[in-house]
């Protein structure tokens, strides 16, 4: 399931290149435009080099519809570029640029900290704890589908924010499969995520705080 992504940031990453420099000497340069741009550049290279390096899984999940739902649910997003693409005012494109460089930005943070555990199926490589996954315990998607709003508002709505909307949705089955593998390998996987919420911060604490 890593070749997809691999052709897929190659060809991502030679269209950056090309077009990001163009951008730069264009005599009105859409600053926001082109920073969102770069760090989905950088994004998409540090999933290549994690998918090249990471870790052979320990456990993987069982049956045909979980790896299924989990490969739609990864790669639905892209459907956005097929839609046209809307006429922005100078604000909704400033807007569209910061939500995308936030997104994109802890996207890359919660990569770095996953390292070689990443994957795109449900599988257990290594149990990570640190930096944002102690803060929660999926922050890659909530940033990735972050970004992916920030995205579908370049393009024609409702239908772009339709397709955020049903692919934000299919995390939630997505994360329980992974967890459910998880759990399975590491015995310390309960205790990390009863004190540990899935996409809201402090969430877990509270509600333990509350039980008490």
């Amino acid at each position: 399931m890593g070749s997809p992504l691999i052709v897929f940031a190659g060809f991502a990453l030679a269209g950056f290149a090309i077009v990001i420099p163009q951008q730069w000497r264009a005599p009105n340069v859409n600053y926001p435009l082109v920073f969102s741009e770069g760090i989905t550049a950088i994004f998409l290279a540090v999933q290549l080099v994690l998918v090249c390096i990471r870790r052979l899984p320990i456990r993987k999940v069982s049956g045909f519809f979980p790896k299924a739902w989990a490969f739609v649910a990864a790669n639905l997003g892209y459907a956005i570029l097929l839609l046209p693409r809307a006429n922005l005012s100078q604000f909704m494109v400033k807007l569209s640029a910061l939500i995308v460089v936030v997104g994109t930005l802890g996207s890359v943070i919660a990569l770095i900290y996953l390292g070689r555990a990443f994957a795109i199926l449900p599988q257990a490589r290594m149990l990570v704890r640190a930096g944002p996954y102690a803060w929660l315990r999926h922050p890659l998607y909530l940033f990735e589908q972050l970004a992916m709003l920030g995205i579908a508002l370049q393009y024609r709505q409702p239908w772009g924010l339709f397709l955020v909307a049903i692919s934000f949705a299919m995390q939630f089955p997505r994360m329980g499969y992974e967890e459910q593998v998880l759990r399975e390998t590491f015995p310390e996987y309960d205790a990390y995520a009863s004190v540990t919420p899935r996409l809201i911060p402090f969430l877990a604490a509270k509600h333990q705080h509350s039980m008490d």
